[in-house]
């Protein structure tokens, strides 16, 4: 039975939380300026990057087929460009190694690089976003980790359940949670994913919705890093402004 969302408490919501510098930021697209703009932060953040990190945009129509994209790199944020209306981009940015030292401190290089490294991961941030979809969902391109949505969540208002399903290279992931709106309330998690990789969430905001998932898994015999974590967003707006004003 699919799960009901519910809250957990703070030290859990702590525990289940990477080192801001590390691995706790995502990416993931939204309107800027009237563009179809990469953000990358935690939480409110919406921090520079070198646009070089996003390795791949890929987008589809409402029929499921491909409808190409542009990546425009700026100097410090970049700008995705697609060829018509898509129905649904996904994201994936590349944010490199990140080792915290002996000290605690943390640097942006793999574990073969820093003498005195304690733990390194190297952290991939993936992003769904639904850009122009209406009634049912199309294929959407695979992801490593990624929030699905199984059902249409454009044009419902907050408050309006939602099931999602977490896949982790391409199957479901059972006992992960989603943070509800990561944006503005990231303490706010659902229950955990069931044996399907489901779980029942309510819509937070009637705007921009940013929901995320968090997975990692060790690396065996890996100079450069302990582990690869990932951290993937679902992106949406629920219920579009109006551009009559």
């Amino acid at each position: 039975m699919l799960k009901q969302i519910m809250a957990v408490s703070g030290a859990l919501a702590l525990a289940l939380s990477l080192p801001a510098t590390a691995g706790a930021h995502g990416a993931w697209v939204a309107e800027r300026w009237g563009e179809l703009g990469v953000v990358y932060g935690h939480g409110a953040g919406d921090d520079a990057y070198d646009p070089a990190r996003i390795v791949e945009a890929v987008a589809v129509g409402e029929d499921g087929a491909p409808v190409a994209v542009n990546v425009d790199k700026r100097e410090k944020s970049a700008v995705l460009k697609p060829d018509g209306e898509p129905a649904a981009i996904a994201l994936t940015f590349d944010n490199g190694y990140w080792t915290e030292k002996t000290d605690g401190k943390w640097v942006n290089e793999p574990k073969d690089k820093v003498a005195d490294a304690k733990e390194t991961g190297h952290y991939i941030k993936n992003n769904l976003a639904l850009i122009h979809v209406h009634g049912a969902l199309p294929a959407f391109p695979r992801q490593d980790l990624q929030i699905v949505p199984l059902d249409n969540p454009v044009g419902r208002k907050a408050g309006d359940p939602i099931r999602l399903r977490v896949l982790h290279d391409g199957k479901p992931l059972a006992g992960a949670v989603v943070t509800l709106d990561y944006v503005n309330q990231a303490s706010l998690k659902s229950a955990p994913t069931d044996a399907d990789g489901e779980v029942v969430v309510a819509i937070r905001n009637d705007g921009l919705n940013v929901l995320s998932v968090d997975h990692s898994m060790p690396l065996e015999n890996d100079p450069k890093a302990d582990k690869i974590g990932y951290t993937a967003t679902l992106s949406f707006v629920a219920e579009a402004h109006s551009h009559d004003d």
